[in-house]
């Protein structure tokens, strides 16, 4: 069995923390374990969840040590602080690599967790080998990540690849491709408040409820999966002309859907060189890219 140290990796979100211990070639090397956290998660809440999750993944790394540890987490990162999260307010400016890298006794690195995602797969999942990809995560937000000659975009201020904040229709990107912007979708297509399935009879409709209408030829469900398409199109043309990636990446719990919206995309874009593409991670992916972050 091999001693060369472990990378720890943190997906820090607004509902769930994620970490897991990863290896060198990006491959998991523990379970990913997870705890709830929201908008009540405070510091002292995750230095505590933190040191108990990394002891459970110490014993089931054996005596492999822990070289460093990474943290994607959503909002805005700027020298090893948060800001702009409304996901995780109380976290807002804190100082990460301050409080956790004596804890963990490692050094310790923060970064944006869509950055994460993009980083991730392209070392080890469907971006490798590109030098230049994009990457959208499509969730209970959307969230980008941009990689340019084989270097991660930051900009001026650390808000590059913020897709979210995009202007469409006297809004931010965000209202519209979303899990609440299909629920928004769906509705003004005419789709019912409640009982929108006859199998989950007074269900509040959601994203994968509204998917699932739309495979049974529900109109209104469809609708919004089409208007939804076409949203991810226009950011997807945006990243094209932009920056010519050679891919774009796309993951989160809404690429699920991609039946539903995929083909339009695609025909649209076939005069373009850009292939789109469908995260290969999975719900790893953002750990994987935390602990990348320490990786050479």
């Amino acid at each position: 069995m091999t001693n060369e140290p472990l990378y720890l990796g943190v997906d820090l979100g607004g509902t769930q923390l994620r970490m897991a211990a990863v290896t060198r070639a990006g491959q998991p090397a523990t379970e990913v374990l997870s705890i709830h956290t929201g908008k009540t998660f405070t510091p002292d809440h995750l230095c505590e969840q933190i040191s108990r999750l990394m002891a459970d993944l110490q014993s089931q790394a054996g005596e492999r040590e822990f070289a460093a540890l990474g943290i994607g987490v959503t909002g805005i990162v700027r020298q090893g602080r948060l800001s702009g999260s409304d996901f995780l307010p109380l976290l807002n400016d804190l100082d990460f690599p301050a409080i956790l890298s004596p804890l963990t006794n490692c050094p310790v690195t923060v970064e944006n967790d869509a950055r994460c995602f993009v980083l991730a797969e392209a070392r080890f999942g469907a971006g490798r080998g590109a030098q230049n990809i994009c990457g959208i995560t499509l969730g209970t937000g959307v969230g980008g990540g941009l990689i340019v000659d084989g270097r991660l975009v930051h900009g001026a201020t650390a808000q590059g690849g913020e897709v979210w904040s995009i202007p469409l229709r006297d809004k931010h990107l965000e209202y519209f491709l979303s899990g609440d912007g299909v629920v928004r979708g769906y509705l003004k297509a005419g789709g019912k408040h409640d009982e929108a399935s006859d199998c989950a009879p007074g269900r509040a409709p959601d994203s994968a409820l509204i998917a699932d209408l739309a495979r049974r030829g529900d109109a209104a469900a469809q609708a919004a999966w089409t208007s939804f398409g076409a949203d991810l199109y226009l950011l997807c043309g945006t990243m094209i002309a932009l920056l010519d990636p050679e891919m774009i990446v796309i993951g989160g719990s809404l690429a699920l859907a991609r039946d539903l919206y995929i083909d339009q995309i695609i025909a649209r874009l076939s005069h373009r060189s850009t292939r789109i593409v469908f995260a290969e991670l999975g719900r790893a992916a953002g750990v994987i890219g935390a602990a990348a972050l320490n990786i050479e």
